[in-house]
């Protein structure tokens, strides 16, 4: 008989407040609270694995068997209720709220999630957990409920094979099963963190240590309570959740730290002791009793409160968690425990086989429809979209038909140099210089035996690493290169990509003494939010975007960033000064219809070619003071060129007739 234990609900209280509070980022004084709060999930992890095996273990050596068609009831009742409900309450949310590109990814999620594999789709489409633009996708957080439900289509797999050809050796085999998951972990998350976080192979082995101690309680009983034994297991889960930050290697070998105390826990808290009276008390209790719930809801609250709110503070953090606990404990009392046990089976599958068919409707429409991009007709013409997207196009295609004579403008940077590289072309005087034009995006760049070696870190990345690690390592082009344009992110603070400075130390060795020109970055959102994202949630314009921009400040003493180059010589290009001098008044916002930005920093190209062309134009001598009018050609002196090229006698000397 299935004993209920109030301190196992306690500790699951214990992870998701974690996890809610670590989503939240509380900040104090400047301090982000709870850092290593995404440990809560690993601590669900062991819980899950000790509770699901104790049943199919007890199944098992009482039946000889496993009730498969019982044991999937179970687990739909208990998991797709609550989780068809919040999809359904998130969906009007989306469409209202989310770009076409968001509304697709959203779509695409749920998709994944109904079928229980939302880590992998994540992996694939590059998320980056943790990363502040995650916290926009309001089913990030379902990539755990794909691990569980991955476990308990494999584990009842392998008590069977086990007991059917391997005379019942269950503990060698999960022993087996965990160690490999552990050292497969251990490597993998050496080179590709993101895979080790999400793939059910590395997180198998905190489900199955769950289900060793979930072993030792079928075969020999529930352990004694030892009162110090489970102190000590819940010091060190506090103590993870506390002293792990977001640089921690995870999932690895520190991960064993909160899984050792987890077990300590479920294995020896007790009523009568301090931890297991704590644990079992009745708001925390409670709160467990809640917990899958409060973990459904949170993520979407806060994904759709952070794309509405410019500025969230503590009190609208605090605000959120409130209503976090209030949808969930009605979610909880109204759909979750009702559904759970109901007695009325055919009702119950009706009602969840419509739904799932309604939401599968829904998703595909939106897949198939692109997000429904006519949403943002009336913010961003279709016309000016087309001649975007035509624009960007051409970005690898600027390196064609290279000539062997002409003197070389390199312009390289990371996925800012697209737009920058289109935009200048357009300026650059292609009668005296040959343009090369390439992205270190996503390549792992590193200079060794004078050789510049560029790795794409996935394949998708394979256009821009291949022709930037061939163009930069032709030192044909490097002797006859004149001036290096480097257009980065932030360029003196970005920590990604900190070799710059150092490539382009080593590309003007190479050069006849190239000039380095930095160009300084216009203004930018902060990372949650883009431009369209505003005007669409606002319908307005874009001067809304340049409103809200927080960066770059004004008169910023460039010597004291990070990562200022003060033994190389360059000239800085700070483009906001040159246009409008920081006056928000007086700087453009849009070009033929093109916002300056449609996510949080990267310049359109159409709006790009506008800025250089109206600062070439009205900043001439400032310019040829500088040295950049040596390489570019404001618009005024080019259409000179061309309406004198285009006369039938240009640059011809006439003579007399004979």
């Amino acid at each position: 008989m299935k004993v209920y234990r109030p301190e196992i609900d306690g500790l699951r209280a214990i992870s998701v407040i974690a996890v809610i509070l670590y989503h939240a980022e509380f900040t104090v004084a400047g301090h982000t609270l709870l850092r290593g709060g995404y440990i809560g999930v690993d601590v669900f992890f062991v819980i899950s694995g000790f509770l699901i095996s104790q049943i199919l273990l007890t199944e098992i050596e009482a039946t000889g068997r496993i009730d498969f068609l019982k044991f999937y009831a179970r687990r739909a009742r208990r998991i797709l209720p609550a989780l068809l409900a919040v999809i359904f309450a998130t969906i009007p949310f989306a469409y209202y709220l989310l770009l076409p590109s968001e509304l697709l990814d959203y779509a695409n999620s749920i998709g994944s999630t109904l079928l229980f594999g939302s880590n992998f789709y994540f992996y694939f489409t590059a998320t980056q957990y943790g990363e502040p633009n995650t916290l926009l996708k309001p089913f990030l957080h379902t990539w755990s409920l794909s691990v569980e439900e991955q476990f308990y289509i494999g584990f009842p797999l392998l008590l069977l094979i086990t007991r059917r050809y391997l005379k019942s050796r269950v503990l060698p085999c999960v022993s087996l099963v965990a160690s490999l998951s552990f050292v497969l972990c251990v490597v993998t998350v050496r080179y590709d963190q993101q895979q080790a976080f999400y793939s059910p192979l590395t997180r198998t082995w905190e489900l199955l240590a769950g289900t060793l101690l979930a072993y030792h309680q079928v075969r020999r009983g529930r352990i004694r309570p030892r009162p110090l034994l489970a102190a000590a297991g819940l010091v060190l889960v506090v103590g993870s959740l506390i002293l792990f930050r977001k640089d921690t290697v995870h999932p690895g070998v520190l991960t064993v730290i909160p899984v050792i105390g987890t077990c300590l826990v479920l294995a020896f808290a007790g009523h009568q002791d301090a931890v297991g009276r704590l644990l079992a008390s009745r708001p925390a209790a409670l709160t467990g009793l809640v917990s899958y719930s409060l973990y459904l809801w949170h993520y979407p609250i806060f994904a759709f409160l952070r794309l509405t709110s410019l500025n969230l503070n503590n009190g609208d953090k605090f605000l959120a968690i409130a209503a976090t606990v209030l949808v969930a404990v009605v979610n909880f009392v109204i759909i979750e425990k009702p559904l759970r046990h109901t007695r009325r089976s055919r009702a119950l599958w009706i009602t969840l086989s419509s739904s799932v068919a309604t939401i599968t409707a829904a998703v595909v429409s939106a897949i198939s429809m692109a997000g429904f991009p006519h949403r943002l007709d009336q913010i961003y013409p279709p016309l000016a979209q087309a001649n975007e997207a035509r624009l960007e196009s051409t970005f690898l295609s600027l390196n064609n038909n290279i000539q062997a004579a002409k003197p070389i403008i390199f312009i390289i940077g990371d996925s800012h140099a697209r737009n920058w590289s289109i935009a200048l072309k357009n300026h650059i005087d292609t009668d005296r210089y040959q343009v090369v034009a390439v992205s270190y995006l996503n390549c792992m760049v590193e200079i060794k035996n004078d050789i510049v070696r560029a790795p794409s870190r996935a394949s998708i990345y394979d256009k821009y690493c291949i022709p930037f690690e061939k163009f930069i390592n032709d030192k044909t082009l490097l002797n006859r290169t004149k001036a290096i344009f480097l257009t980065s992110l932030r360029p003196f603070e970005y920590t990604v990509n900190p070799f710059r400075f150092e490539l382009l130390s080593w590309m003007k060795s190479h050069s006849d003494d190239a000039r380095i020109f930095v160009f300084g970055n216009y203004f930018q959102l902060d990372e949650l939010h883009s431009c369209l994202g505003l005007m669409f949630q606002r319908k307005s314009d874009a001067s809304i975007c340049l409103r809200e921009a927080t960066y770059p400040p004004a008169n910023q003493p460039l010597e004291q960033l990070p990562f200022f180059p003060s033994n190389l010589a360059f000239t800085y290009v700070d483009i906001v000064k040159l246009h409008c001098d920081y006056d928000k008044e007086k700087c453009l916002t849009s070009s033929r219809g093109v916002p300056f930005i449609t996510d949080w920093n990267h310049l359109t190209a159409e709006f790009l070619t506008t800025l250089i062309g109206d600062i070439l134009e009205k900043r001439t001598a400032d310019l040829r003071g500088d040295g950049l009018l040596d390489f570019l050609v404001p618009p005024h002196a080019r259409q000179s060129e061309r309406t004198a090229s285009s006369q039938p006698n240009a640059g011809r000397t006439s003579s007399a007739s004979p």
